[in-house]
């Protein structure tokens, strides 16, 4: 039988590295693009044991025709990794509500959706005669720490950690495992996305830290994990008896745990204040 694997956000980044490994493995991939060119490419490359499902995740009817033919072909799920997701940065004194609105429901709102949506699979029935399947949820380091005009997004990730833990807890009659990958920079294309990201506020008070913006993103991208890791990772949390609630991945681990959970809080604002109106171009952690 198969070994079936839902995965949103496949035409790059994360959810493209996880597709390699997991159909390297010898993984069924039903996943999620926004654009039918990514499909068609996609379904090249994967002739075999992927499914490319076109859907935007802020389209609960497209989500729903789309994914019909998974519970046309499968009895059970192995895993669904809800992967896709943008960041929208900017102050958020200045950031218009139609794009703070968005970044929460691709962020937080649509892994709600596409999560109800699967659960049946996962094993969520009393009904359900085969294994419990596992829900792994990329969050980011931004969960854990707030970093200023990345607000939006660590809002929206930290909603997220929430949600991870309520399923946890909840789905845990089910036996269903759910868990929490906490990349911090990873190398993939959201960085070459947010190059100028910060273009509109500078008429604002803010501009003399903005103007950093794009330095600061080139260099974090320098210093950025491969993306491999993330996807190792995954494979990991599907295949462990006890995976953890949730991975941390970082150059310095260290360093961020005692910024994101002992240092006081005075401390850990004078310190990104500092980072961020010095000479110094680099992200606070």
């Amino acid at each position: 039988m198969a070994k079936n694997i839902i995965i949103t956000g496949v035409s790059s980044g994360i959810g493209r590295d996880a597709l390699r490994l997991l159909h390297i493995k010898g993984y069924h991939i039903y996943g999620s693009v926004r654009k039918e060119e990514d499909a068609v490419s996609l379904a090249k490359i994967y002739p075999k044991r992927f499914t490319p499902l076109i859907f935007d995740v802020q389209d609960q009817e497209a989500m729903i025709k789309a994914t019909q033919i998974v519970f046309d072909q499968c009895t059970e799920l192995v895993a669904l990794i809800n992967n896709a997701g943008i960041a929208v940065p900017g102050p958020l004194q200045h950031l218009s509500e139609e794009d703070f609105e968005k970044q929460l429901d691709i962020n937080l709102k649509a892994v709600r959706r596409v999560t109800n949506l699967f659960l049946p699979l996962l094993g969520a029935d009393h009904n359900f005669k085969g294994n419990a399947g596992r829900i792994i949820n990329i969050s980011s380091i931004s969960g854990l720490f707030n970093s200023p005009f990345n607000g939006a997004y660590s809002i929206s990730k930290h909603a997220l950690e929430s949600m991870t833990d309520v399923y946890r807890r909840e789905l845990r009659r089910y036996h269903i495992k759910v868990i929490a990958i906490e990349p911090g920079p990873i190398k993939t294309k959201i960085w070459k996305k947010n190059l100028n990201s910060m273009a509109p506020y500078e008429n604002t008070d803010y501009n003399d830290v903005l103007k950093k913006a794009n330095t600061m993103i080139e260099n974090a991208e320098r210093t950025a994990l491969p993306v491999e890791r993330i996807s190792k990772l995954i494979l990991k949390c599907i295949l462990a008896n006890h995976p953890k609630t949730r991975y941390i991945v970082h150059r310095n681990t260290f360093v961020f745990k005692l910024m994101a959970y002992y240092l006081p809080d005075k401390l850990v604002d004078w310190f990104v204040h500092k980072t961020l109106t010095s000479s110094n171009k680099h992200r606070p952690i």
